[in-house]
């Protein structure tokens, strides 16, 4: 009995070496059979390498910001904020007073007014009471105050009455008003009344009953008698004189 169990048991040692010797031989073959790059060793390095596995953490945005980061650190910019704030956001120069205080009268934003010689000339004259045939802060007529604003405004001369200065412009449309063109009314018989024109249907002229004031041209009274517009050209000498190129009511 003895005999008997000892050649089972050499049976299942060798059906036990048969397979493991297959196994083996297996796995020799796939060994043999994987190719190598010619720079390429299976080292434990390469092993990890190969199951690093792509994340947010090290992914190519990451890196291309962190790079962006670096080169912003490394220009002394501490704010990165305020530095996106300016590239994306044109900054303009803040408003000053006189933007200000007439941007509310305009129903406008300050910026919007721009010429500052015309907003000068303007609050210089603003609340001098009319008179009529005067031409002083002690009291000044409709043609007059047009007369001193272009002065101010452009360096260009006007004549002495509205009836001239209607002559002396280029006829245009209300719909092609802008900032310093003139505007006429019939007031007392003709071309009796002159005002400048500022923008978003407002006008600046010595009123008779409030004296140099801003009125809206479509207001029942100046409607009414509106005559018509123009626009002053100045001539090549004015022009280069006052140096207003590009300038709003003014063309050459």
């Amino acid at each position: 009995m003895r005999y008997i169990l000892t050649g089972f048991s050499l049976m299942v040692l060798m059906a036990s070496c048969s397979t493991a010797s297959k196994f083996f031989t297996s796995s020799n073959k796939k060994t043999t059979n994987t190719k190598l790059q010619p720079t390429q060793e299976p080292t434990l390095a390469n092993a990890y390498m190969e199951q690093v596995t792509i994340s947010p953490g090290n992914s190519k945005s990451d890196t291309r910001m962190r790079r962006i980061e670096k080169n912003i650190a490394s220009s002394g910019v501490k704010d990165v904020k305020a530095l996106h704030a300016a590239i994306i956001v044109p900054r303009s120069a803040p408003a000053t007073e006189l933007q200000r205080k007439y941007a509310v009268i305009l129903n406008v934003l300050p910026n919007s007014i721009s010429n500052n010689d015309l907003l000068e000339t303007m609050d210089d004259w603003y609340g001098t009471r009319y008179q009529y045939g005067g031409t002083t802060k002690y009291g000044i007529d409709c043609s007059a105050f047009t007369r001193e604003m272009y002065r101010g405004a452009y360096g260009i001369e006007l004549p002495r009455t509205a009836r001239e200065q209607y002559s002396r412009v280029r006829k245009i449309s209300s719909t092609e008003l802008r900032e310093g063109d003139l505007v006429f009314f019939n007031t007392t018989g003709g071309v009796s009344h002159v005002g400048m024109y500022l923008g978003n249907n407002k006008f600046v002229h010595a009123s008779t009953s409030k004296g140099v004031t801003i009125s809206d041209l479509y207001e029942s009274y100046y409607i009414s008698r509106f005559i018509g517009a123009g626009r002053i050209e100045a001539t090549s000498e004015e022009y280069l004189a006052h140096n207003n190129e590009g300038s709003s009511g003014v063309s050459n």
